[in-house]
């Protein structure tokens, strides 16, 4: 065994004894245990959501690609089963789990997502010849990665699969033949389209290619979608609760910006306004500026410091615009109100412990009345058809609670007058499933009116009572995921309670969820608090359920459309800097600790970068529109060559007017050559090359602008022909080796200068091919 495999595999142990976990827990046939690790418990992370190590087997989405590429695979039985993990790659996953959870305290999701489900990929991978995890070569990892970028078309799963070869396997020298990351990149075939490929699993080919529109413009939203996204939540009418909070949470994605995780945890208690007044106490609104300004609060996430948890979250406050504060302000009051209810519901149970605060244990309450708040189905008799619908569109169209509760009192009137005696189909289904042993639960237990047990064979549902108390414990232990989440948030300074969120869902609810009715949160018992996958599966993001655009999408091109949660942060981010805002304001917006970690999520293009640099227009009309323009191209560092270093010199030597009067007199040449950008003056002379600059010429700048890579294509098309027809001919032909070598040492210019990235010298070594027909002394180089 290899002697650093070894050790990190102690060190993970090591911390798990340290929190009394058991290393080795007993797995079924196909690797699957029944009690593993609570990752969120370890953590000290609130749930939901609950992440579990308990699944040790090979990853069954990759065997069943891998089986098709096995020799003699057969067409009934595989050759690769799911069956348990090899243990050395068990323990090597038990291991990063712990180091990553314990040692560096990252969050729960983050562990699953990027280290435990990239190494199954990889360890799946080695099930058919056993290699061991020190055993692991740049193929095998390249292999898995293409195997995760089938498995999940953006890129991700891939993108983690490298992400744990370099900061997980080569970091800690795991395998033999590390380091692997340097070669894989090398390795990395074009998965195609560079659009909804991740930055990480995909070549720097490719990377280059997408240049020629954005930085990194997969991580923009795809227009398309983007624009059925606002059309729908600010448009469509919301088909059920549930829609209705999803629109609002995803209205704040798009008008603050904040994180999915932010998002869904935003405090019922979010208002936070901030007065302004001059010196004399006067309100700056009568001065021409804003007297009061709208703020929400929320918390951070990623604001820990070192040594401190990754699961607690800062609470801060973000600034609304003046334009989008009517509209964020009605959102938010709306979704408060009309999920006050479950709020109310919640808080109860958090402060006497109990599922049913409303009664007393000893309690017996007939099923009548227990129907609803046990299914969320206000409807329990069997009303008539128009009747039940009137009042479903009318709750749908404000979500007013009032609505259910004359509906309730509609049915307590109309079955204690003997109007209408039957009940609603699913009422009796509901309760015979309780009262009969299904599905392994216990039966419930049923009571008369009297507290005496029902023992008649046939269910008068209209006379049957149940004990609260009994309920309570029936719930408990046949019926856990149906529970309310109790759990406090845990903050960075204390803790957040469960009602005291503003997104708050009837958990569990079929009436709404499966079966297209409406939920009586006015008395449904099982309040649930969202999670990020509550928003991801309304983008399609996730594969379970039915999302929003399948939903409400306009045609079938848009139902089948996905957006990216996170892009909407890329793109806000990228907008402000687009219209000027200060690095600094944009970084205190999102929450961040340096103003470089804003630029990561800077996707304007080269022109929209030099829009936004201002000189002085005395020194703008002194420098004329070219020098203007190299002069730009300087600031952001989109230009190199002799003519830029001589600048940067005598700026740093003379100052900042000596540099713009050399400006002004050599950079009189910004030629956008149908190659690239070329920095040199030719006020003189012209280029005595007639612009052959892809010949190897020092002052030749990359653009990779349409225009540009489809002339350098062309020509390069042309040079293999050329070279190809030149090799053709037989051996003595008459400047065979010349033509070949000129066709050649071009072509590869070409080549070079095609994955030149934007505003970086081709050939920063070249010759100067200006001063070619320049006279030269045996002192020059």
């Amino acid at each position: 065994m290899h002697k650093a495999f070894l050790a990190y595999i102690q060190h993970g142990r090591a911390l798990a004894a340290a929190k009394k976990l058991k290393w080795h827990f007993a797995l079924d046939a196909e690797g699957l245990a029944k009690s593993g690790w609570n990752l969120t418990q370890l953590a000290g992370a609130t749930p939901p959501p609950v992440f579990y190590l308990r699944d040790l087997g090979a990853h069954a989405k990759a065997l069943a690609l891998l089986n098709p590429e096995m020799p003699g695979q057969g067409p009934e039985k595989p050759i690769l089963q799911k069956r348990p993990l090899d243990p050395d790659w068990q323990d090597l996953i038990k291991a990063a789990t712990c180091e990553q959870l314990l040692f560096k305290r990252n969050s729960p999701l983050h562990t699953v997502n990027n280290i435990i489900r990239p190494l199954k990929v990889i360890a799946t991978c080695c099930l058919a010849d056993n290699t061991k995890p020190w055993q692991v070569t740049p193929e095998i990892i390249d292999k898995a990665a293409g195997i995760g970028q089938k498995l999940q078309n953006s890129g991700k799963l891939a993108d983690t699969i490298m992400g744990v070869a370099k900061n997980l396997i080569d970091a800690n020298h795991l395998a033999t033949a590390c380091p692997l990351y340097p070669t894989l990149l090398a390795k990395r075939a074009n998965p195609g389209n560079g659009h909804h490929r991740s930055r990480v699993g995909r070549p720097k080919n490719d990377l280059l290619a997408c240049l020629e529109q954005r930085k990194n413009q997969q991580k923009l939203p795809e227009q398309r979608a983007f624009w059925e996204l606002v059309r729908i939540v600010f448009t469509e009418p919301p088909r059920s609760l549930t829609d209705a909070l999803r629109f609002a949470a995803l209205k704040v994605m798009l008008i603050t910006g904040l994180r999915i995780g932010e998002a869904v945890r935003l405090p019922a208690d979010w208002k936070r306004t901030r007065a302004y007044y001059d010196p004399s106490g006067k309100p700056a609104g009568e001065l021409g500026g804003y007297s009061s300004a709208l703020l929400l609060r929320h918390f951070a996430e990623k604001q820990q410091i070192s040594n401190t948890d990754n699961v607690a979250l800062y609470e801060t406050t973000q600034y609304v615009p003046a334009m989008f504060a009517e509209i964020l302000s009605d959102t938010l009051d709306e979704i408060v109100r009309i999920t006050q209810p479950l709020r109310d519901t919640l808080k109860l149970q958090c402060e006497t412990g109990r599922l049913f605060p409303g009664y007393n244990p000893a309690d017996n309450i007939p099923v009548t009345e227990l129907y609803t708040r046990l299914s969320g189905n206000p409807f329990w008799l069997k009303l008539p058809d128009k009747t039940a619908d009137a009042y479903v569109k009318r709750y749908r169209e404000s979500f007013d609670p009032a609505v259910l509760k004359q509906l309730e009192q509609y049915q307590m009137d109309a079955h204690s007058s003997g109007r209408i005696r039957q009940f609603n189909m699913a009422f009796y289904v509901f309760f015979n499933r309780l009262a009969n042993k299904t599905q392994g639960n216990e039966p419930l237990a049923l009571f008369r009116h009297d507290g005496k047990p029902y023992r008649e064979k046939r269910f008068n549902w209209a006379k049957i009572h149940v004990n609260i108390g009994k309920l309570e414990l029936y719930q408990l232990k046949n019926l856990p995921t149906k529970l309310s989440d109790l759990n406090p948030l845990k903050l960075a300074q204390g803790e957040l309670q469960p009602w005291e969120f503003m997104f708050l869902l009837p958990k569990r609810a079929l009436a709404e969820e499966r079966n297209d009715g409406i939920v009586d949160i006015t008395r449904y018992f099982a309040v649930g608090v969202p999670d990020p996958n509550f928003l991801q599966q309304a983008l399609g993001e996730t594969d379970h359920g039915e999302g929003l655009f399948r939903r409400y999408g306009a045609t079938d091109d848009d139902k089948s459309l996905v957006l990216v949660s996170h892009s909407l942060r890329h793109l806000q981010n990228t907008e402000l800097f687009r219209l000027g805002v200060a690095d600094t304001i944009i970084t205190k917006r999102f929450n961040r600790r340096s103003v470089a970690q804003s630029y990561e999520y800077d996707h304007r293009n080269l022109s929209e970068r030099l829009n936004e640099i201002e000189l002085p227009a005395e020194l703008e009309i002194a420098l004329g529109e070219k020098s203007a323009t190299v002069a730009k191209l300087i600031q952001v560092g989109k230009a190199s060559g002799p003519i830029v270093d001589t600048f940067k010199k005598i700026q740093h030597e003379q100052g900042d007017q000596a540099a713009f009067d050399y400006l002004r007199v050599e950079a009189d040449g910004f030629h956008a050559t149908p190659y690239g950008h070329c920095i040199n003056s030719f006020t003189v002379d012209p280029c005595p090359k007639n612009l052959e600059c892809f010949a190897g010429c020092r002052h030749l700048t990359a653009t990779n602008l349409p225009e540009n890579r489809h002339n350098l294509e062309a020509l390069a098309r042309k040079f293999e022909a050329a070279l190809s027809e030149v090799q053709a001919r037989p051996m003595r032909t008459l400047g065979r080796d010349n033509q070949i070598a000129h066709a050649t040492i071009r072509l590869d210019s070409l080549r070079k200068l095609l994955k030149t990235p934007t505003g970086q010298p081709v050939f920063p070594g070249g010759p100067d091919l200006s001063m070619q027909n320049r006279p030269r002394s045996v002192l020059d180089d």
